[in-house]
């Protein structure tokens, strides 16, 4: 099981134990206040059987003082318990309405037996207002109402001791109800505190283990990015040293063909020459095959300098940068019909050979790439030295850059590939008013063939 799913269940759990802990607090709560209300039940029974009881004795012990003593200010307890009997009557039918049919049987006696003592008490006190107090007497020796009064002691305390005793099991259960629910309460919050803790566990080691799967996978990510950083430079090394090998052998096969392909094509046409001169034939055929001859080697020769020119440009080595630049830049533009601008220092920049080939191949493929896709009618190609950069820039006034930009053309790749390698930085960008500009800054400390210092402002376009 994973922590996800672990999670899930303690979550489940929790809400559960809440569930519970709700459920157990309010079934508690609901046997609290039955056996609350039992208590306060039985409570209100004794004391309306209590305070009926109470009146009757009082009013009992008012009438005999008042027989026996026939002083008027004894009576009036007897008075004010007869005025508040139909009260306390009413009270106790009220405390026993719902009370089981036992119960209920015996309050209705004692309410009974309760309403007839009072009936020999008034039949007493009147006897002694009309036939004087040895009538009332006589009354009181039959032991009628002292009957009345036995029955209703024996109702009362049978009715007190149940009640007593439903008040001591209404309170038991009371209390026994109150420690079960704090139990379950008590038991409902452990169980849920104890399962948050966990949930706070589970979490806190699924952010840490989130943490480490987050540290592991940049970890990942920094060795993949060093291993294609190691594999891009040593791609990086690669391509230059296949550039520069690429260059030494279009050197080496430009001297080949300068040499033994130019002596072969100018010794054949003084042997030519020669027998013409011996020949000397006035016929129109013979001359005109000379002729032809004469064209062929010719073009032969200006196709061995293009090819020558092409494969290592001999002004390059020869002249420097500047006139071999002037002369592919010609070449380019008068082929193509295009106006062209060139802008170069006033003195010719001494280069390492590394980076003379870079900046003329640049120009070259810039160029090549305007004649075949840019509908130029004008270039300019500007070259400035600054404090510490070399900057070429190569403009037209073509159709501009397509959308999305060729930055994955083979063209474009190997300018960026060549510039990156001399530690310089590369932009391809749309030219001001439109067409398109690119510009090459080349560190001077890496580029420059010696370490003399330029001025602050530099060499700048004339």
């Amino acid at each position: 099981m994973n922590s996800i799913a672990r999670q899930m269940l303690v979550a489940a759990l929790l809400l559960a134990a809440v569930i519970g802990l709700f459920v157990a607090a309010q079934s508690g709560q609901h046997r609290l206040e039955e056996a609350s209300r039992h208590v306060q039940v039985a409570a209100q029974r004794n004391d309306a059987l209590g305070e009926l009881w109470q009146l009757v004795r009082q009013a009992e012990s008012s009438e005999r003082g008042y027989i026996l003593l026939d002083k008027p200010e004894y009576l009036v307890p007897y008075q004010e318990a007869a005025g508040n009997l139909p009260q306390a009557l009413q009270r106790l039918a009220q405390a026993y309405a719902d009370a089981p049919a036992p119960l209920r049987a015996d309050s209705d006696e004692i309410r009974r037996l309760s309403e007839l003592k009072f009936e020999e008490m008034r039949a007493t006190l009147e006897a002694n207002r009309t036939r004087g107090t040895s009538a009332a007497l006589e009354l009181i020796r039959t032991e009628a109402g002292l009957r009345t009064m036995g029955q209703l002691d024996d109702h009362v305390r049978e009715i007190r001791t149940r009640g007593t005793r439903a008040l001591l099991d209404s309170t038991g259960t009371w209390q026994t109800n109150r420690w079960v629910n704090l139990a379950t309460t008590s038991t409902a919050l452990v169980a849920s505190a104890a399962l948050l803790l966990l949930l706070i566990r589970l979490g806190v080691r699924h952010l840490r283990s989130k943490e480490l799967e987050a540290a592991e996978l940049e970890r990942r990510r920094a060795e993949l990015e060093a291993l294609v950083a190691r594999r891009t430079e040593e791609l990086s090394e690669l391509s230059t040293h296949l550039q520069s090998l690429a260059e030494r052998e279009k050197a080496a096969l430009s001297r080949e063909l300068h040499d033994e392909l130019g002596g072969l094509l100018v010794a054949a046409r003084m042997d030519v020459s020669w027998v013409e001169e011996r020949v000397a034939s006035g016929d129109p055929d013979v001359q005109s095959h000379f002729k032809r001859v004469h064209a062929a080697l010719q073009s032969g020769v200006e196709l061995k300098r293009r090819v020558v020119e092409n494969l290592r440009p001999s002004l390059l080595d020869n002249l420097g940068l500047f006139p071999a630049l002037r002369w592919q830049v010609a070449d380019s533009c008068g082929r193509a019909g295009l106006k062209c601008t060139e802008r170069y220092p006033p003195e010719e920049l001494q280069l390492t050979p590394e980076a003379s080939i870079a900046v003329f191949r640049i120009v070259q493929e810039a160029l090549t790439n305007i004649v075949k896709h840019a509908h130029a009618h004008s270039v300019e190609v500007c070259l400035e030295c600054r404090a510490s950069w070399i900057n070429v820039r190569i403009r037209d006034d073509g159709v501009g850059l397509p959308r999305p930009q060729p930055l994955r053309t083979h063209g474009l790749a190997a300018m960026r590939h060549r510039v990156n390698g001399l530690g310089g930085q590369w932009q391809l960008r749309a030219a001001p008013g439109g067409g398109t500009e690119i510009e090459v800054r080349l560190p001077a400390d890496r580029v420059l063939a010696h370490t003399a210092p330029v001025g602050a402002e530099g060499l700048t376009c004339q």
